[in-house]
């Protein structure tokens, strides 16, 4: 800790800046307010820009290697920067492949590591660009690096319970949404005759994948008369026979998009990998006052109380039967954002969750000094 009381924080995440959301939502949304608390967050990212687009296109695999190599060994000067620091902060891993090598060689030279994750990623899960490689990233080194770390934090209970097998010392600090910007907008409620209503999905292109087998069911729902369905993503979205409006996703427009939605859905599969998921698709339509229909899993289940601030579904008629209620009846839409908004206000803010992030900074940093 420096003279003046300030803490400098090491961020090592896998990708650049605002281009995922488990670091938007995480890390990269709470600096602002560590920084007005006294603690300065340097970040230092696995993959450079280049390296990031091309791993989410189905580009070479030798070119692939050659980037993730090179890297690699880039990242040992990011560990040996790390020793200057108070505190680093490992989100997810250090590196996107391999095992838990350099996680070894920071607690060994540098200082005391906070380490945060908000997916299963003790489990193989690839985006099928990359499905070749999904052994070469090591998901069982996330044992080791909990046991390695000085405190983890984890985005739910799911994540919780696995991390606390390694560490006793482990928070559950939820992704959370910042308020001031996902603003709850009632008058959308004051629109008369408003056509057609829109059920809305939004994500990234590796959790569209559930979006895609879910088709079946949607083409039921959508196939009413006076309903659009409309797709917010990063990729266009594979689904045949099904009609949909697809808006590129960007960090500009998500706000606007999601709020357009009169009703906002998130299926998901009953698997490990889903019920270590946070619940971040529901919380972002719930902060801007948009019901959100979502599958009764995992962190689903611990954000949603059925029928006062979302609706939850698990089988295609509870699905049908969900929107089809809401679509039907604008006083209870109305209802459910307005609860969900305060859902969102008291337990899943950037500030509160912001405030547990800094708490456990300078806990850590204080028994180390």
């Amino acid at each position: 800790m420096r003279s003046n009381g300030r803490i400098r924080l090491a961020a090592l995440v896998p990708y650049p800046v605002d281009t995922t959301p488990s670091q938007r939502f995480r890390i990269e949304q709470w600096k602002p307010l560590a920084e007005l608390e006294g603690i300065s967050v340097d970040y230092f990212p696995f993959a450079t820009q280049e390296l990031f687009d091309e791993l989410h296109e189905d580009t070479s695999k030798l070119s692939k290697a050659i980037g993730i190599g090179s890297r690699f060994f880039s990242r040992i000067g990011d560990v040996l920067k790390a020793r200057s620091y108070d505190i680093v902060f490992v989100h997810r891993a250090l590196s996107i492949v391999g095992p838990a090598m350099l996680e070894r060689a920071l607690v060994s030279i540098g200082p005391p590591v906070i380490f945060d994750f908000d997916d299963a990623i003790f489990i193989e899960h690839t985006a099928e660009a990359n499905r070749a490689w999904g052994w070469l990233k090591f998901p069982r080194k996330t044992d080791t690096i909990c046991r390695l770390s000085s405190h983890v934090m984890v985005g739910n209970n799911f994540l919780r319970d696995y991390a606390l097998r390694f560490n006793p010392n482990v928070t559950v600090v939820p992704t959370s949404v910042d308020t001031e910007r996902y603003q709850f907008r009632p008058d959308k409620f004051s629109r008369n005759g408003h056509k057609p209503l829109i059920v809305g999905w939004t994500g990234s292109s590796t959790s569209q994948t559930y979006l895609e087998a879910f088709a079946p069911v949607l083409r039921e729902v959508i196939s009413r008369e006076g309903i659009e369905f409309r797709i917010h993503s990063d990729r266009r979205p594979q689904l045949p026979d099904l009609d949909f409006v697809w808006r590129e996703w960007s960090p500009e427009t998500e706000v606007d998009e999601i709020s357009k939605f009169d009703i906002g859905i998130m299926p998901m599969p009953d698997t490990d990998w889903a019920r270590g998921k946070c619940a971040m698709k529901a919380l972002l339509y719930m902060s801007v006052g948009v019901p959100a229909v979502c599958s009764a899993v995992g962190a689903n289940m611990d954000v949603i109380e059925n029928g006062r601030n979302g609706l939850l579904a698990s089988t295609a008629e509870d699905w049908s039967r969900q929107i089809h209620q809401l679509l039907d009846d604008a006083n209870l839409r109305k209802r459910i954002a307005i609860e969900g908004r305060k859902t969102v206000e008291d337990n899943y803010s950037m500030q509160r969750s912001a405030g547990l992030f800094l708490k456990i900074v300078r806990d850590t940093v204080k028994e180390v000094h």
